[in-house]
């Protein structure tokens, strides 16, 4: 899975950086990036995320902003991960793995706040969201969709 690239955006909390990182880490996923932490995710929760990260071998990319990482990663396609009614996209975990088995370099982009990301932010890319009966959360929701692109491949 080195060509997929899991970000969180705008994420507040230490303990909500802890989780998506351990999450990453058990799918195996070797760059997290993290893009936008403030307060207490930024003083803390990265540090905490780096340290686990690089006990694994991977890498950590904190970047100030959206644009940075795609400036930084070069992408060829980013999906950018919303519950329902704010992404109008149902996410196919089949289109994401065809990409990555043609080499592509896929960005999915998480929000790491309630409901998620801004318009703006989800202009970045495919507006898509999980189907679920409710909204489970950024964490939830990025296990499920990595389990679906995992088994599959």
């Amino acid at each position: 899975m080195e060509n997929l690239l899991i970000a969180i955006h705008n994420v507040t909390g230490i303990q909500k950086i802890k989780e998506y990182t351990q999450v990453l880490v058990g799918f195996r996923i070797k760059t997290v990036i993290i893009s936008k932490a403030v307060g207490s995710a930024a003083m803390s929760g990265v540090p905490q995320a780096q340290k686990l990260i690089f006990k694994k071998g991977g890498n950590l990319l904190y970047v100030e902003d959206i644009p940075d990482v795609i400036e930084l990663l070069n992408p060829d396609e980013i999906y950018v991960i919303a519950p329902q009614p704010y992404a109008k996209h149902k996410f196919d975990p089949e289109v994401v793995v065809q990409k990555l088995k043609d080499k592509k370099k896929i960005l999915i982009i998480f929000g790491g706040s309630n409901p998620g990301l801004s318009k703006r932010e989800l202009d970045f890319g495919i507006d898509s969201y999980l189907e679920v009966p409710a909204d489970i959360g950024t964490i939830g929701t990025a296990a499920i969709i990595l389990y679906q692109i995992f088994k599959r491949l």
